[in-house]
């Protein structure tokens, strides 16, 4: 984990005039969006540790540009509140994900990672692209590398849009198919980044570990199949907010006969009558298959009623040779005990 304590205690010595601390933070808490509800944000004087970087506090950081640099910062948590205005659910991981509030500058491109949590299976992470520039530059940037965890390349997927005074906004969520401990090490390396058709080179770097959120581990081991097709839910991992599932297809191969592709998903219902998404983090060949379609899955049910005893899983696939030509199967429903 990110030791902090001593980073905030530094910065609060920095002597910063009054005049100038009010500027630096109302520049920084400028953002106008419509929120589904009202949140508190703590506005303190250690709003400064989102400049945080790997490197330590040295004496580079007292200094009269020292109060401009602030200014290119957006306070930590501003990505992840423009994503609860969005979903709901994630305020739930506003309030135990970690600060990490690192920033990397290559080419006029700041790169800011704000926080991220990790739920035993899943990293997140909320991040801010800007420059002095404050351009809307096109569609939502990718980049040339993305994240590793433990050094493992993994599933990798983010969405994000354009703040007018904050930049772009992102959230992150890698998935890794290999063994994951309690702690994890996340390694980002971007090389460019990558907006339209325009790429910007650039040298980013991060690095930092995260602790994994209390989870309870589920063994399923059921199966449903029709039309030559079989979705078997494997094992789930609950944790306080979120429901994460390992499941897979299996496909006869008589289906290529006349269908390419197979892509099974997942809705839920909870005994509650709360119905979810469960958008899939990522898939990998099943070893061994007998089918180029023999894929396992992983998957998060977001928001999770704490109060539900019980959620049940309704599975359906979609067969494919192109985007016109497909037709969606159903399956029976698996109920899954969660208490």
């Amino acid at each position: 984990m990110i030791e902090q304590n001593h980073f905030k205690e530094a910065l609060n010595e920095i002597p910063v005039p009054s005049d100038e601390l009010d500027l630096i933070l109302a520049d920084a808490f400028e953002i106008k969006k419509k929120r589904k509800f009202p949140f508190k944000k703590t506005v303190a004087y250690t709003a400064a540790v989102a400049i945080l970087s790997l490197c330590t506090i040295s004496s580079a950081y007292v200094s009269p540009a020292f109060a401009k640099f602030v200014t290119k910062i957006p306070v930590v948590g501003e990505a992840f509140d423009y994503f609860i205005s969005q979903e709901d659910y994630y305020e739930a991981y506003d309030q135990i994900s970690t600060d990490v509030g690192l920033l990397s500058t290559s080419n006029g491109i700041d790169l800011i990672i704000e926080k991220a949590f990790y739920d035993g299976n899943v990293v997140s992470l909320s991040y801010v692209i800007k420059s002095d520039l404050d351009l809307d530059l096109g569609k939502f940037p990718t980049f040339e590398n993305v994240p590793t965890i433990d050094k493992k390349i993994n599933n990798v997927s983010y969405e994000g849009d354009y703040i007018k005074g904050i930049g772009y906004v992102g959230m992150m969520t890698m998935k890794s198919f290999d063994v994951v401990g309690d702690t994890v090490n996340v390694l980002w390396e971007p090389t460019a980044i990558v907006i339209d058709e325009k790429t910007i080179e650039g040298n980013w770097s991060f690095a930092f570990s995260l602790n994994a959120l209390e989870g309870t581990h589920i063994p399923i081991n059921k199966h449903v199949s029709t039309e030559g097709v079989t979705v078997e839910l494997i094992d789930a991992v609950k944790t306080d907010v979120n429901l994460t599932i390992n499941y897979l297809q299996d496909v006869n191969p008589s289906v290529h006969d006349d269908w390419m592709a197979v892509e099974a998903e997942l809705g839920a219902i909870d005994n509650l009558g709360n119905e979810y998404q469960v958008p899939y983090n990522g898939g990998v060949g099943t070893k061994g298959g007998d089918s180029g379609e023999d894929l396992t899955w992983n998957a998060t049910v977001h928001g999770l009623n704490p109060d539900a005893t019980s959620i049940t899983f309704y599975p359906f696939a979609h067969l494919s040779n192109s985007q016109t030509d497909s037709k969606r199967i159903d399956f029976q429903p698996i109920t899954v005990e969660l208490k």
